[in-house]
């Protein structure tokens, strides 16, 4: 995965696309301090660096709705759509429960935490946090 996103980056400054180089120079400089830090990286490891790049564009788009920025919401939105890119496809909703319940039924330990930690690991990366979070509640009954 690292190699395409320096493939991409070579492509996107041959290009002159400053939005989307910027956005994979962002996304390498993380992983460059990751491993700085002594992280191995992984495919899963590059999975949550890509989720973390989407969650901090997501809450400045919150922050510039109440200034009413619409010019930066868009440079955010287009940065989202280039990171959403390298991962893997969304589950659906069905699937989505399909997986967390079979992971409820395989986790001894019926805690919200414990099964979420599960959740995460039987989805793979396919769901962001928030919708299994939301998922693991429903199946929980709370």
């Amino acid at each position: 995965m690292i190699k395409k996103l320096r493939e991409d980056l070579k492509t996107y400054m041959k290009a002159k696309d400053m939005v989307n180089m910027n956005v994979i120079r962002a996304i390498l400089n993380e992983i460059n301090i990751r491993e700085m830090k002594n992280i191995e990286i992984t495919d899963d490891e590059i999975l949550k660096v890509l989720r973390s790049e989407i969650k901090k564009r997501k809450e400045s788009i919150e922050s510039f709705q109440k200034g009413g920025r619409q010019d930066l919401i868009d440079k955010e939105n287009a940065e989202i759509k280039t990171i959403e890119k390298y991962l893997p496809a969304e589950l659906s909703d069905e699937e989505l429960l399909s997986k967390i319940k079979k992971a409820v039924d395989e986790c001894e330990d019926k805690s919200f935490g414990a099964v979420m930690k599960a959740a995460r690991a039987a989805v793979n990366g396919q769901a962001d946090g928030k919708r299994i979070s939301v998922f693991v509640n429903k199946v929980l009954g709370k």
